[in-house]
C-alpha cells in the first residue's frame, strides 16, 4: 500500500492539470524573456539609427555651419544685453563682415537680393520636385539627408549672417550718446522751433533747385551720378565721427521699384547680400536721403530713427545744393507730421506763415504721386511683417521708429 500511496501523492502533485499549468508559466517566461530581448534589440537598433543618422547628417562641412551658428548666436545675445560688447562688435568685427559682403555683391551692376527673391518660387519649387523624384527613385536615409541638409545649411548660414554682422547693432550705444547729445521727448513747441530752423536752411537752397509744373523737385543728373555724390558725402561725415565707417558701396536701383512702391518701401538694405537697395520710382526729393539711410545700415547704425538722422547729417553736409535740400526736406516732413500729431492749431500756423512755398507744393506733389498706392494689400501685410521685426529686435515702437528722428533733430539743434 505504501507505494500506491506514494503514486497517488504524486499524481495528486504532478496530475495533468498541473502539468498544463506549469507549462503556461514556461511559456509566459519565455514570451517576458523574448520582450526583454525584443526591447533591448529594439533600443539598440535605435541607438545604432540614431548613430547613423548623426554620421551620415552631421557631415564635417555641415558642423562647421551649425557652430557658427552657435557663435553669432552667443554673440548676438550679448549684444542684446551688454550694449558696450555690441558697440565693439558693431564697430569692428561686424563691419569687416559688412564690407565683404558689400564688395562681394558690388561690382554686379544689378540688385542679387531682387534677383533672388523674384526667383525664389522657382527655386524652391524645382528643388523640392527634384527632391521628392530623387528619394522616391532611391529610398535609402542618405537621398532624403542629402537633399534636406542644403536647404537646413541655407537658412543656417542666413541667420548666421544676421546674428552676427546686423543684428548686434540694435544693441549698440544709442546714436545721442556717440553724438554727445541727450535725446529725450519733446513738446510740440520744441518740436515747431526746430522746424523753423530747418525751414531757414531749406529755403537758403531753393534758389538751386529746379521744379517741374506738379511742384516736384527735379533731380539734375542721372542715378549714378547721385550714387557718387552720397558716397563722397558719407565719406566726407564719417572722416570726422568715430561711430560710422565709410566705405564705397554700389546702392543698387531696384528693377521693379513701380511695383514695390505698392509696399511703401522706398529702399531696403539686404544683409543677406550686402547690397543697399533704392526704390527709384518715389519722387526725385526723397532718393537722396533714401540712399543715405540705406547705406547708414549698411554701416552699422540698426535703428531706423538713428538711420534716417545719420541721413540727414550725410546728405546736409554734402557739398551738392540737391542732396542737402533732400536732406532739410525729408527732416521737414517727419517734423510737420509730429507737430500735427502734437498740436493740430500749431501744424496749420506753422504751414501757412513758416513753411516755405516751394516746399509745400513739394509735399503736395508727393501726395499725389502717393494716392495710387495709398491703399494695398502690399502694404498692409509688408508693415505688418516690418513692424513685428522691429519690436522683434528691441523698437518697441515699431514702424513709428522712423519719425522718432525728429526726438534726435530737437536735441541735436538744442546742443
Amino acid at each position: 500500500m505504501e507505494p500506491r500511496n506514494k503514486e497517488i501523492i504524486s499524481e495528486e502533485i504532478i496530475g495533468p492539470d498541473n502539468l498544463i499549468s506549469q507549462e503556461n508559466e514556461n511559456a509566459a517566461a519565455d514570451e517576458q524573456t523574448a520582450a526583454f530581448c525584443d526591447e533591448e534589440n529594439q533600443e539598440t537598433e535605435n541607438k545604432a539609427s540614431f548613430k547613423d543618422f548623426f554620421q551620415e547628417f552631421f557631415t564635417r562641412k555641415f558642423k562647421i555651419v551649425c557652430i557658427a551658428f552657435l557663435c553669432a548666436l552667443a554673440v548676438y545675445i550679448l549684444s542684446r544685453f551688454i550694449p558696450a560688447f555690441a558697440e565693439f562688435w558693431t564697430r569692428y568685427p561686424a563691419q569687416g563682415i559688412r564690407f565683404i559682403m558689400a564688395k562681394l555683391t558690388g561690382w554686379i551692376p544689378f540688385s542679387v537680393a531682387e534677383c533672388l527673391i523674384l526667383s525664389l518660387p522657382v527655386i524652391c519649387a524645382a528643388y523640392i520636385t527634384a527632391s521628392m523624384i530623387a528619394t522616391k527613385r532611391d529610398e535609402s536615409n542618405y537621398t532624403f539627408y542629402k537633399w534636406i541638409r542644403p536647404m537646413v545649411s541655407l537658412v543656417l548660414i542666413i541667420f548666421t549672417l544676421f546674428l552676427s554682422m546686423f543684428g548686434p547693432a540694435y544693441g549698440r550705444l544709442r546714436l545721442s550718446e556717440n553724438l554727445g547729445i541727450e535725446q529725450k521727448d519733446v513738446s510740440a513747441n520744441e518740436l515747431v522751433e526746430t522746424a523753423t530752423i530747418i525751414s531757414q536752411k531749406v529755403s537758403a537752397e531753393l534758389e538751386s533747385i529746379n521744379f517741374d509744373y506738379s511742384g516736384a523737385s527735379v533731380l539734375p543728373y542721372d542715378y549714378w551720378e547721385l550714387r557718387e555724390k552720397i558716397n563722397d558725402a558719407f565719406d566726407e561725415y564719417a572722416s570726422g565721427v568715430d561711430y560710422v565707417s565709410h566705405f564705397d558701396s554700389n546702392p543698387k536701383p531696384i528693377a521693379v521699384s513701380e511695383v514695390m512702391t505698392y509696399t511703401h518701401i522706398s529702399g531696403v538694405y539686404t544683409f543677406m547680400t550686402g547690397e543697399a537697395n533704392i526704390n527709384t520710382n518715389y519722387p526725385n526729393f526723397l532718393m537722396p536721403f533714401t540712399m543715405a539711410h540705406e547705406m547708414a545700415h549698411q554701416r552699422g547704425i540698426a535703428r531706423e530713427d538713428e538711420a534716417n538722422f545719420v541721413a540727414f547729417l550725410v546728405c546736409t553736409g554734402s557739398d551738392d545744393a540737391y542732396i542737402r535740400y533732400s536732406g532739410y526736406a525729408n527732416m521737414l516732413n517727419y517734423m510737420l507730421t509730429a507737430i500735427a500729431n502734437a498740436d493740430v492749431a500749431l501744424y496749420a500756423d506753422f504751414a501757412v506763415n513758416v513753411l516755405p512755398h516751394d516746399i509745400a507744393r513739394e509735399f503736395v506733389a508727393y501726395s499725389r504721386f502717393f494716392d495710387k498706392y495709398r491703399e494695398s494689400v502690399a502694404s498692409d501685410i509688408t508693415g505688418a511683417v516690418n513692424n513685428t521685426f522691429l519690436q522683434s529686435q528691441g523698437q518697441k515702437e515699431g514702424t513709428k521708429s522712423y519719425g522718432l528722428v525728429v526726438d534726435l533733430a530737437v536735441a541735436y539743434y538744442k546742443q
